[in-house]
């Protein structure tokens, strides 16, 4: 009950809409068509702003929400290009930062 109430509240404070998912959809179709043709926010690289997208992306990636977003928005082909480009970059090789992902690659404690 205290989660029904908790969500109520950051609907409305946030002026949110009854069902979260459109704004979810708006927010990711803003960020694709801010890149503007281009890979990544940041050109041919990555920037911070792509770095923190993908870290709050990963965070339900592999959830239903997920599958959601990419059927809804043209998310996952920027995503897909993160994972490439931080994959050959990161010093663990982590595709997801989500934890419970079965059959993918898991963050693990070094």
């Amino acid at each position: 009950m205290a989660m029904y109430k908790i969500g109520k509240t950051l609907k409305k404070r946030h002026n949110l809409a009854e069902d979260v998912r459109i704004d979810m959809y708006t927010a990711l179709r803003k960020w694709t068509k801010g890149l503007k043709g281009r890979p990544f926010n940041g050109g041919d690289t990555p920037n911070l702003a792509d770095i923190e997208m993908w870290g709050m992306c990963s965070a339900f990636h592999g959830m239903p929400t997920w599958h959601d977003a990419c059927e809804n928005t043209k998310i996952s082909g920027w995503y897909s290009r993160m994972e490439d480009y931080l994959g050959e970059k990161s010093a663990v090789g982590v595709n997801s930062a989500n934890p419970t992902l079965v059959g993918e690659k898991q963050l693990v404690a070094a």
